[in-house]
């Protein structure tokens, strides 16, 4: 006999021993949760989002990309040898080079300047729009933990009903329709729960993407409602990175048009020449072959067929129309949106003042009110369901009404830079 709890004393030490071992060999794999303020979540966001990366690399391109500014062609290099100036043989050889007017220059760089200040306000979006998706998936998740909260404790609530349900069936003292409903009402929450969990690691996997990291962070707030300083004055839209673009194309389109303007302008060229003349001169001396003779060239191009660049400047100036008429309906249609959010933010306010101040006072007290006539035998069962559903409802309509107070909130803050 002892021998057998001696046997057993092993078996458990050996399990406890392969238990740690599983324990240190897996533990590098196994991910804890790590709580993340909204602050800390945007700030690791914007440094590690790949569209934020792929944005700012883009403006590194389009800032190298500016020493092409004074892309000169190719030189020309010339070689003869023959009977170039009379019966003897001679050769030549030569390099030439074209250049553009000043001014073509000028406007190139002047035009890839403002692409990268282009490039860099799509940074600047970019990372706006990574705020406000940031802000969206963080109060999503804190909303659909509270529905899971709630459907918990309806759960909780439920499942107690259905086993005092069940217990007054066996004694005779209910009949099979309590009994049942009890039933569905739990089987009900229990698929609200189950869909609920899908989208609760949906929400996880985006908020997860969006910080590109490892760490498997988990949003983390005190406060479920967000905080805004209303600002009725509608030229805070101004400041949107968006508009801030939109008036930087308008810039490229007006330094487009100069430059292809300026490719009218006279091209110039210059050369060199370096050759020998055998035989007798002008100046009746006689040269060999290791006499050499030189030559300056100097050359102006002027555009006799200009039309198509004509038609070039032509697009371009309708091109700047363009620009300067997207710009105005980009800042029209951010005002009307701003206004419209400004409106819903207020209806928001007064639905969620409302629910604060009576809509989960009243909850609370249908849900005293009903469990005590329940329990005095006041009202039935179905009377007791319509009544905890009613209470229920009005705290799930609470948290929808936080919810739409947040996204709200998120799109003004979007629009003016927060």
């Amino acid at each position: 006999m002892k021998q057998n709890k001696n046997k057993k004393k092993g078996n458990l030490l050996i399990s406890n021993l392969l238990y740690c071992l599983l324990l240190i060999v897996y533990s590098p794999f196994l991910k804890a949760q790590s709580p993340i303020n909204l602050q800390a979540a945007i700030d690791t966001a914007l440094k590690n989002n790949l569209s934020v990366k792929n944005e700012k690399l883009k403006a590194e391109y389009q800032k190298k990309i500016i020493k092409t500014s004074a892309s000169i062609p190719q030189a020309n290099i010339v070689g003869e040898y023959g009977q170039i100036n009379s019966y003897y043989n001679d050769n030549r050889f030569g390099a030439s080079q074209s250049f553009n007017f000043p001014t073509v220059y000028i406007n190139q760089k002047q035009l890839l300047n403002e692409e990268w200040n282009s490039s860099l306000l799509n940074v600047t979006i970019k990372e706006a729009d990574t705020k406000k998706m940031v802000r969206q998936s963080f109060y999503l998740f804190l909303y659909l933990k509270q529905k899971e909260k709630l459907l918990l404790k309806n759960d909780s609530m439920y499942a107690n009903f259905l086993e005092k349900a069940t217990m007054r069936f066996n004694k005779g003292e209910s009949n099979v329709l309590e009994k049942a409903t009890a039933e569905s009402q739990r089987g009900t929450i229990a698929i609200q729960l189950k869909q609920l969990q899908q989208d609760i690691d949906i929400a996880k996997l985006q908020f997860k993407l969006l910080l590109n990291t490892l760490t498997d962070f988990v949003p983390t707030e005190t406060d479920l409602k967000l905080n805004l300083d209303v600002n009725a004055d509608y030229t805070v839209i101004n400041q949107h990175p968006l508009l801030k673009i939109m008036e930087q194309q308008k810039k490229i389109s007006m330094i487009s048009r100069k430059l292809e303007r300026s490719k009218l302008l006279p091209d110039f060229n210059i050369g060199y020449y370096n050759m020998t003349m055998q035989g007798s001169g002008s100046d009746n001396e006689t040269y060999t072959s290791s006499t050499r003779f030189q030559s300056v060239q100097l050359g102006l191009g002027i555009p006799l067929f200009f039309g198509a660049q004509k038609a070039k400047m032509n697009a371009a100036k309708i091109n700047q129309s363009i620009s300067e008429n997207l710009y105005q309906l980009e800042k029209n249609a951010l005002q009307n949106q701003y206004q419209s959010l400004l409106m819903q933010h207020q209806a928001n306010t007064i639905a969620l003042t409302y629910f604060e101040n009576t809509g989960l006072k009243n909850a609370q007290l249908i849900f005293e009110t009903a469990n005590k006539q329940f329990s005095n035998g006041e009202i039935d069962y179905l009377d007791w369901v319509m009544l905890t559903n009613q209470a229920i409802n009005l705290q799930s309509n609470y948290m929808d009404a936080v919810k739409s107070y947040n996204e709200t909130i998120i799109q003004i803050n979007y629009l003016i830079t927060k």
